[in-house]
């Protein structure tokens, strides 16, 4: 495979960005942002680092599905590769949609490069990043323009970044397309829980959450219960699962335990259920009630923080008397579902690329 993006130099001299991810959801977001530049079909290129925890070609392939990068091959570079291409392609910027310490090393690289060759730096904050962490901008204080994702956290993220003396602008980005009716014909019996790897955490928890899944499948069996173990499994869940078939407080059969991806099930889903994070926003973007719940905890671990104020937060017993909710509106415009219209970090980072070309930054 070619060590080179797709690539070209977009006419009218639109300046040239390369994305770099370190994960399907990243690569799947670097792709969507790379969209919403201008003659985006021209001056861009898409790579994935490779590290430890480096995804499949599959995986990557499933993500960027209904991208403009789906169905493209997408190089996999190691740190090292990465600088050498940014030294010999010179992007206008570079936007590194990764974790905080890949950000750090990359970003530091990135503008110690050539003292006539300086490109912009940008990178996309976790989602959700609420509380705003002063470990993630600390990642990102050698980054020209962090990309936030809602008004919330551009509030946030700009008011901790003064405090700390950081210089880097804040941008905000959309995640989701604006919400419209829900659409599709047929029942929607479906009650999803969508579990992610380390929640809940310990063997306690996830007795107690398996025993609410099976018992409302045992007293609604008009309903379809559904364990979404995601595209990346969930051993600590499912070994207590398979422990708690044997010994016969659980059903081997239900909850339906399935995998793949989450947006799968929102067509016939009546509600869904999480401890917080990117499973209960794609539903809501989705206009699918969801319920957050608080049983283990609320806070940066748990990413639900961001739902205190929706009106999604409840507990097990809401769960099983399947009570869903859809937010706030009020919520919703300061949360991840503002307009598109309110989006400018695109509009920074030209000026920013403007700026570097006249040896302003």
């Amino acid at each position: 495979m070619s060590l080179v993006p797709t690539w070209s130099r977009a006419a009218g001299g639109s300046p040239a960005v390369l994305a770099i991810a370190d994960s399907a959801p990243r690569a799947h977001l670097s792709a969507k942002m790379l969209g919403d530049l201008p003659d985006s079909g021209g001056a861009m290129g898409l790579a994935v680092l490779r590290s430890a925890d480096t995804p499949s070609p599959a995986r990557i392939r499933a993500a960027l599905e209904g991208t403009r990068h789906a169905g493209r091959r997408i190089p996999l570079l190691t740190v090292g590769q990465v600088r050498r291409l940014i030294r010999r392609r010179r992007p206008d910027a570079v936007l590194l949609n990764c974790s905080g310490p890949h950000v750090e090393a990359l970003s530091w690289s990135s503008r110690s490069f050539l003292r006539r060759y300086r490109p912009v730096v940008a990178s996309s904050l976790p989602v959700p990043a609420l509380p705003a962490s002063e470990g993630e901008w600390m990642h990102r204080s050698r980054v020209d323009l962090v990309v936030a994702h809602s008004h919330r956290e551009v509030d946030e993220y700009t008011t901790l970044g003064e405090k700390l003396g950081l210089r880097g602008r804040v941008g905000l980005a959309s995640l989701f397309p604006e919400r419209g009716e829900r659409s599709g014909p047929g029942a929607r019996k479906r009650i999803v829980f969508a579990a992610r790897p380390g929640q809940p955490a310990g063997a306690l928890g996830c007795e107690a959450l398996l025993s609410t899944l099976s018992e409302l499948a045992t007293d609604r069996p008009d309903l379809e219960v559904v364990l979404h173990v995601g595209e990346e499994g969930h051993p600590e869940l499912m070994g207590v699962r398979q422990s708690m078939v044997e010994s016969g407080r659980v059903s081997q059969v239900s909850p339906v335990v399935e995998s793949g991806p989450l947006h799968e099930q929102f067509e016939r889903a009546r509600g869904l259920a999480a401890l917080g994070s990117l499973p209960v926003l794609a539903a809501v973007a989705a206009q699918v009630p969801a319920l957050v719940l608080t049983d283990f905890g609320v806070g940066w671990d748990q990413g639900n923080t961001v739902f205190e104020g929706s009106g999604l937060f409840g507990d097990l017993k809401d769960l099983r008397a399947c009570r869903f909710h859809k937010p706030n509106d009020s919520w919703g415009e300061q949360n991840h579902f503002h307009s598109t219209s309110d989006d400018d970090w695109v509009a920074h980072l030209y000026e920013l690329c403007a700026r570097a070309t006249g040896g302003l930054l």
